[in-house]
C-alpha cells in the first residue's frame, strides 16, 4: 500500500513540475525532450494526438524541435503518424529537416510514405537536403526516397545540391545501395 502511495505522490509531483506556462504536461515533457516524462504523461491520460499550444500534435512538435527521445516515445505511445500541420507537412518532413535519422526510419517502418509531398511539394528528402542533413538525406535515399521527384518549383534533391559534387555523388551512391 505504501509503495502505491509513493508512486502516486511521485506521479503527482512529476505532473505538477510539468504543468508550467499553461501547457499540458505532455507538451511540457516533449519540450524538455524527456522520454520518461512523455511516457508518464501518456500513462496519466495525456492525449497523444491532442493539439498543443503551437497548434501541432505532440509528435509534430517533437519533430519540429528535433526532440528525438520525445518523438520515439510518442510514436510508441500510439501517435497518429499520418497527421499533417497547417502547411501540409508531416512528422517525417520535420524529422528529416532536424536530422533525426532514427526517427525517420521508425516513421517509414510504421508506414509513413517516404516520398509524400508537403509544403510546396517538398518531400522529406528535400527537407533534409535544404537543411544540410547529409546523413539523413543519404539514409532516406537508401530507404527508397526518389532523387528525381520535383517540388512545385521544379527542383529535385539533385538540383538542390548542384555545386556540391561530393554530396551529389554521395546521394547517387546511396541510390545504388538501397535497402531491401
Amino acid at each position: 500500500m505504501r509503495r502505491v502511495q509513493t508512486g502516486w505522490m511521485l506521479m503527482a509531483a512529476l505532473l505538477a513540475s510539468l504543468g508550467g506556462c499553461g501547457k499540458a504536461p505532455l507538451e511540457e515533457a516533449v519540450g524538455k525532450n524527456d522520454r520518461g516524462a512523455v511516457t508518464e504523461a501518456l500513462k496519466a491520460g495525456g492525449d497523444v494526438n491532442a493539439t498543443t499550444s503551437t497548434g501541432d500534435t505532440p509528435l509534430l512538435l517533437a519533430a519540429k524541435e528535433g526532440q528525438s527521445s520525445s518523438a520515439q516515445a510518442l510514436i510508441e505511445g500510439g501517435a497518429d503518424i499520418q497527421v499533417r500541420d497547417a502547411a501540409g507537412n508531416n512528422a517525417l518532413h520535420y524529422a528529416a529537416r532536424s536530422g533525426m535519422t532514427g526517427i525517420c526510419g521508425l516513421l517509414i517502418d510504421r508506414g509513413l510514405a517516404i516520398d509524400a509531398a508537403g509544403q510546396a511539394g517538398d518531400t522529406a528528402l528535400l527537407f533534409a537536403v535544404r537543411a544540410g542533413k547529409q546523413e539523413t538525406a543519404k539514409f532516406l535515399v537508401r530507404r527508397g526516397a526518389s532523387l528525381e521527384l520535383k517540388n512545385e518549383a521544379g527542383a529535385s534533391a539533385l538540383d538542390l545540391v548542384r555545386g556540391d559534387e561530393r554530396f551529389t555523388n554521395d546521394l547517387k551512391f546511396a541510390a545504388t545501395t538501397r535497402a531491401p
